[in-house]
């Protein structure tokens, strides 16, 4: 363990670095200057610093006042050595921060007693350091462990959905970059935003739920086929239900609540205005766009120019006022996204022929 002997005197030095020497666990480091100790303590953190008082060129108080705020050496103790007693002198040293007095001339039977205990202190400051520094390892690590299944559980669902409703594959990420966008317009903090991204996707987990036949129909739903089509808000509210994982609780409302309409018309509660999640306002207005602006079996995707007008004109009706103006605010990010995906799909066409 390091000790820093700081003493203008070359006797009180070698005194110091005796009594150090019989300590078996003691590394004396003696320094008769002052600046040179500082500048050593910019570098290294001693385990003990034994500090004078009365130098010439810098008193021990002010050397205290200026290790105290080095790096590393906050928590260090510091044993002040001094030959005046004036209360005074200690309260000051006292403030800031010196742990221990002796006073000259030094009783070595205490002197060596006292600079024992102080580095038992700091033995065991450090042993309390390296368990923190273990149990801030493991809890990275059990955080770590718990992040990857959440991962692995999402992707499985996603790639449950796909196989189940093919034409919702590309649909599922496309909509995490839009809600991204609004998330961010909206001002959302960045881990709030990038849990939108990672939930969205699963919006729609509840056509788990439903027939083949109905996902996979190749025209429009006549009523009854669109009332069980309906359902799987709910399903998918209910496939996501009771988590304590912070992204499939988000994922459940956006699941449940993106089929709401801002002013009440939508399902399946008939929620308005804030009474619907904010995560699934956002969603809603992504659902909208890019099932729009995407091609269908029974149609051709809408033009971006269509599809923004759509969104205007559901403003305060359908959708979230404060949703449309997010994503419509940044129409340089809403065509690079749309063209992305546009090139991705035609790339995909020219391989499969």
């Amino acid at each position: 363990m390091k000790v820093l002997i700081v003493d203008d005197n070359p006797l009180n030095l070698e005194l110091l670095t005796h009594v150090l020497g019989t300590i078996a666990v003691a590394q004396p480091v003696p320094f008769a200057d002052p600046e040179a100790a500082l500048r050593w303590c910019a570098a290294e953190v001693p385990d003990l610093i034994l500090l004078d008082y009365q130098m010439p060129q810098m008193d021990g108080l002010e050397c205290l006042r200026r290790l105290r705020v080095l790096p590393g050496l906050q928590n260090v103790p510091i044993m002040m050595l001094t030959a005046d007693s004036a209360q005074a002198v200690r309260h000051e040293a006292l403030r800031l921060g010196a742990n221990d007095f002796l006073t000259r001339p030094f009783n070595h039977t205490e002197l060596h007693a006292r600079i024992g205990n102080l580095l038992v202190w700091r033995l065991g400051q450090n042993r309390l350091a390296e368990h923190a520094e273990r149990l801030g390892y493991a809890v990275q690590q059990a955080e770590a462990k718990a992040s990857a299944r959440t991962t692995e559980l999402v992707q499985r669902l996603l790639e449950a959905t796909q196989r189940r409703d093919p034409h919702t594959a590309a649909h599922m990420t496309r909509i995490a970059d839009y809600a991204l966008l609004i998330a961010r317009q909206l001002r959302l903090d960045d881990n709030q935003c990038q849990l939108i991204a990672d939930a969205a996707p699963l919006h729609d987990v509840g056509k788990l739920a439903l027939p083949d036949e109905l996902l996979r129909k190749q025209g429009v739903l006549d009523q009854a086929e669109l009332a069980l089509m309906r359902t799987h808000a709910e399903k998918g509210a209910a496939i996501l239900a009771d988590s304590d994982v912070p992204l499939l609780q988000m994922a459940a409302l956006m699941a449940h609540s993106h089929h709401e309409h801002y002013d009440g018309t939508g399902y399946p509660q008939g929620l308005a205005g804030s009474a619907i999640p904010l995560v699934a306002r956002i969603v809603a207005v992504a659902d909208v766009f890019d099932a729009l602006t995407s091609d269908k079996p029974y149609r051709s995707g809408w033009d971006l120019s269509a599809a923004v007008q759509y969104l205007r004109e559901g403003r305060g009706s359908q959708f979230d006022p404060e949703c449309v103006d997010a994503l419509l605010s940044d129409m340089v990010g809403l065509r690079i996204i749309h063209t992305h995906y546009e090139q991705q799909a035609h790339r995909a066409i020219r391989r499969a022929a």
